[in-house]
């Protein structure tokens, strides 16, 4: 092999990679919301069951559910006190440091206490399309 052929052999390589790379960060980006969401369910089982336990939901500092194997990438945290369905809202909001920031599809999360999903742009607004982002 040739010298020339070498550096062909890498710039074709290098066009590959760099054209694979984003569809790669998309999929490693949907499998992180999808452990989200499974997260959020877990959280709002065990919220269920602190409120059949103790008469009242968790607030932010006692959401901690020990069986639960939360995502790395995201902040959880409950709002309670509304009625109805909002009852309470556990939201999953990806940490600035995490690649899931970049997430502009479906950047946070909401569930809430009839089980109704939501999403929210990283500026706070409601996005209207729910099933490209939830499994």
């Amino acid at each position: 092999m040739t010298l020339i052929e070498i550096l062909i052999a890498i710039a074709i390589i290098g066009a590959i990679t760099t054209i694979a790379m984003p569809a790669v960060g998309k999929y490693l980006i949907k499998s992180e919301r999808s452990r989200a969401q499974v997260d959020l369910y877990q959280l709002q089982t065990h919220t269920e069951q602190t409120y059949t336990a103790t008469g009242s939901y968790p607030d932010n500092n006692s959401l901690v559910c020990a069986k639960c194997q939360v995502s790395d990438d995201y902040d959880f945290s409950i709002t309670t006190g509304g009625s109805g369905s909002n009852v309470y809202k556990i939201q999953a909001k990806p940490k600035s440091t995490s690649r899931q920031d970049k997430d502009t599809d479906c950047h946070t999360m909401v569930i809430n206490a009839a089980s109704e999903q939501s999403n929210l742009t990283k500026q706070g607004v409601a996005i209207a399309d729910n099933g490209k982002c939830w499994i």
